[in-house]
């Protein structure tokens, strides 16, 4: 599993939305090299060059990939779905929330239905 940390606590979920960006445009980069450039590419970051043939032939990282710090809401829960993240930890955004158990079931209708507007727009 790979962990796309926002800060954790801050229910501002700016900086887990950054770094899924990055993520995600490193992906298209990997996914764009031809063969030689995709070895030279693997030698510049150091990561191994099988690896970045997975990723390319995939599309996305071989593990899987969630968000965590800073998403305290339905919406931010969806948005990171959006943005390709396969799951999403929710600690403090929930618990300090009014009505924590009727959070969280908001968050699992948004993760689940992020592509339906209707649902998201009920939940939230």
């Amino acid at each position: 599993m790979i962990l796309t940390k926002g800060k954790t606590g801050t229910r501002d979920v700016v900086e887990v939305v950054r770094l899924a960006r990055s993520m995600r445009g490193d992906i298209r980069h990997v996914k764009r090299l031809g063969e030689e450039q995709l070895m030279a590419y693997s030698n510049e970051i150091g990561s191994p060059y099988e690896l970045l043939l997975e990723v390319r032939k995939l599309g996305r990282l071989p593990v899987v990939k969630f968000a965590a710090g800073g998403i305290a809401t339905p919406a931010d829960a969806a948005l990171m779905m959006k943005l390709g993240e396969e799951g999403v930890f929710v600690g403090s955004g929930n618990f300090k929330s009014g009505n924590p158990a009727k959070r969280a079931e908001a968050i699992v209708k948004a993760t689940t239905h992020y592509n339906n507007p209707a649902i998201l727009a009920e939940v939230s």
